[in-house]
């Protein structure tokens, strides 16, 4: 065996051992850290679903809920059955999807370059975005596992339109149709545009009547159909997923609004990809100011189109957030990974490995260090929720209207086994948790969140 190879099999080694140890980093302080944003929403509504055995119509608080499809909350409850309920229950299926992105973009970048090194450097990059290691990969929120949907599913796109391959165009529409169920129309517009996009570079214009690709996408629309018939309302709930989905491709009739949008969200999207983000302006200096030479294989080609592609509804769209463009990540990690270790400039697989080994470091010093320090300055939900259990007979009805402070009730359900819901479906509570003051009931505490305040009411 050759010292290059040698060497080549230690990286190897190393990159594998980093990206165990960057999933390891997402864990310390996990139950610490509370919940927060849409994490509590999506949890009381698996919680909702678990206890009252409804699993086809999402609720929160007892009414209806349409914003969102249900196949998160079910991998919550999937969870629940192994993990007591709690914040880890919820944040396992979004380190799990993590992970099986991981294998997913090894295998589709390995599947085109034969390259291991190039392959595991993909997966690393991936799982050190900034966004990814330090907040949206351990988070409870739908778009680390959409990310992962989108890249199976242009896996199978990928490798069946340009390997003619029609078990996998059919396997991309079940997957489509999966991803409808994680977040609604979205995973339609990635479908599509991929396709458009293979079709536009490989200039094969007669599969826009592909029958192959169009069972796909009945398929798609079929797997997300058998569940909303079954909803309480299905014409409203595609109603207001169209109008959730509208939302993100909303443009705006202001044009300074507009044009600002066209110089933030790209800086944005820069920082959400540190530091492999600066790696990558390192790139383009070198070939652009610098005219290094470099052979861009039509790979490269094809998955930079499909990215720029579905990148333009939320370039184009003024009320676009950074993680709607996590789906995307995984392929601008392919292409950084390859392009970086192509250049071959001296020592810069070294940089790569020690970048991505402080970053995993700095997630160890978070999460042992930082998260105790952020919890104690921050307002807690969880000793609101303690305090109530202790100020309550917890064999008696307990009704929450507090839907700011959501969290609040959920901690407290948790400690009831039961979900706390909407007065309206407790008309005879004993107790209420509310963010207004009520008449004719006693107080029995006011809580103060740093200036949001939780009552707490018995009659």
């Amino acid at each position: 065996m050759t010292s290059h190879t040698e060497g080549k099999n230690r990286r190897e080694r190393l990159i594998l051992v980093l990206l165990v140890a960057g999933l390891l980093s997402l864990f310390p302080n996990l139950n610490l850290f509370e919940f927060r944003g849409e994490e509590s929403l999506r949890t009381i509504v698996a919680f909702e679903m678990y206890h009252f055995k409804n699993f086809i119509q999402p609720t929160f608080l007892g009414d209806l809920y349409f914003n969102k499809p249900p196949l998160f909350n079910w991998l919550i409850i999937l969870s629940s059955f192994v993990i007591p309920w709690s914040e880890l229950t919820s944040r396992i299926v979004t380190i799990s999807a993590l992970a099986l992105s991981l294998l997913i973009i090894y295998k589709f970048s390995f599947r085109i370059f034969n390259d291991r090194l190039t392959a595991l450097f993909s997966a690393l990059i991936y799982l050190t975005f900034l966004d990814i290691l330090f907040w949206y990969g351990f988070l409870a929120e739908i778009d680390v596992t959409l990310s992962m949907i989108v890249i199976l599913m242009i896996y199978f796109q990928y490798f069946g339109f340009l390997e003619n391959k029609r078990s996998y165009i059919l396997l991309s529409g079940i997957t489509a149709g999966v991803g409808f169920l994680l977040k609604g129309f979205p995973a339609f517009v990635f479908f599509g545009l991929t396709y458009i996009s293979l079709i536009l570079f490989t200039k094969r214009f007669k599969d826009f009547l592909n029958p192959y690709l169009w069972i796909s996408g009945i398929t798609a629309v079929f797997i997300p159909l058998v569940w909303i018939i079954n909803t309480e309302d299905p014409k409203g709930y595609i109603n207001r997923l169209f109008f959730e989905s509208l939302m993100r491709a909303e443009g705006s009739t202001d044009l300074s609004k507009f044009l600002i949008h066209l110089i933030e969200y790209p800086l944005l999207n820069l920082k959400q990809m540190i530091p492999w983000s600066i790696f990558g302006l390192f790139l383009i200096y070198l070939i652009w100011i610098k005219k290094e030479r470099f052979n861009v294989p039509t790979d490269i080609k094809i998955i930079l189109l499909i990215t720029a592609v579905n990148y333009l509804p939320y370039i184009l769209a003024v009320e676009s957030r950074g993680r709607y463009i996590i789906p995307l990540f995984p392929l601008i990690a392919v292409v950084l990974s390859y392009m970086l270790i192509k250049i071959n400039r001296e020592n810069i697989i070294k940089y790569m490995i020690y970048t991505a080994s402080v970053f995993i470091v700095l997630r160890f010093l978070v999460g042992f260090i930082g998260i105790p320090i952020y919890m104690e300055k921050k307002a807690s939900r969880k000793e609101v929720a303690y305090s109530i259990v202790n100020q309550v007979d917890l064999s008696k009805k307990i009704a929450c209207d507090c839907y700011m402070e959501k969290s609040v009730c959920l901690y407290v359900g948790f400690e009831k086994n039961e979900p706390i819901i909407h007065p309206k479906y407790v008309p005879n509570w004993n107790y209420l948790i509310t963010c207004h003051q009520k008449e004719e009931v006693e107080l029995i505490k006011e809580y103060n969140l740093k200036g949001k305040k939780v009552y707490l009411y018995r009659r």
